[in-house]
């Protein structure tokens, strides 16, 4: 039956059924232009590192593998019904970033758990309410 199988399954809203992984990374893109992409390939080759070619493979074999979904190639894909599209204030600038969660502290402020890009790698942390804005 469809949707039995990650081979068969349906793919998630915002996702496409091939995309592009690389060795070194850890997520998948829509495309070999993406900018996250490139950042992390020039920043491989600033730390001497070897670049790795950019793969065409199926969605399914990217998750299985443990890759997650690059947000600036798949900007409206959800991990969750919950999750949100932001942004993330990351050394002075604004970023597109995704909440997957709001945190209140002991201190009664509140901070979210969120995904962005920085420096051509994804990014999970923990950032103060103020450095949170709706997309």
């Amino acid at each position: 039956m469809v949707g039995q199988c990650t081979d068969c399954a349906p793919v998630p809203r915002g996702l496409s059924a091939r995309v592009y992984v690389t060795g070194g990374g850890s997520v998948f893109h829509r495309s070999t232009a993406c900018e996250g992409l490139l950042d992390g390939q020039r920043k491989a080759r600033r730390f001497g590192k070897e670049n790795h070619t950019p793969e065409n493979i199926a969605l399914p074999v990217a998750m299985e593998s443990g890759k997650g979904a690059c947000i600036l190639c798949f900007p409206d894909y959800r991990p969750s019904p919950t999750a949100k599209r932001c942004e993330v204030l990351v050394d002075g600038v604004w970023v597109p970033g995704l909440l997957t969660q709001w945190r209140r502290g002991a201190d009664r402020r509140w901070s979210g758990v969120v995904w962005y890009v920085a420096n051509g790698e994804q990014v999970t942390a923990t950032k103060d309410q103020d450095e949170l804005r709706p997309a």
